[in-house]
């Protein structure tokens, strides 16, 4: 099962891949590159304009308003796995 996460979306450094920034459960930010096909968003983002968006994560373990989650890339902070509020994923 998968899920989305709500994140803010960049132009990478090379074609087809992007910049990703986003919030754990405790406000702590993390980033990564991700390609395309693990993104979702609306508009295309521009070096001036960063969108809100999504990225792709898979669901690990819950508890309570927590959940652990798998990014498609580890972040450049904390790895792959990070803990998120469920209010923040779709």
């Amino acid at each position: 099962m998968e899920k989305w996460l709500k994140c803010t979306i960049s132009p990478g450094q090379f074609t087809g891949e992007f910049a990703v920034h986003g919030q754990m459960f405790d406000a702590t930010e993390f980033s990564l590159f991700a390609s395309r096909d693990d993104l979702e968003f609306v508009e295309e983002p521009t070096p001036d304009k960063p969108v809100s968006g999504f990225i792709r994560v898979k669901p690990a373990a819950r508890e309570d308003d927590l959940l652990l989650v798998s990014l498609p890339r580890p972040t450049f902070e904390n790895g792959r796995t990070i803990t998120v509020k469920i209010s923040e994923t779709k």
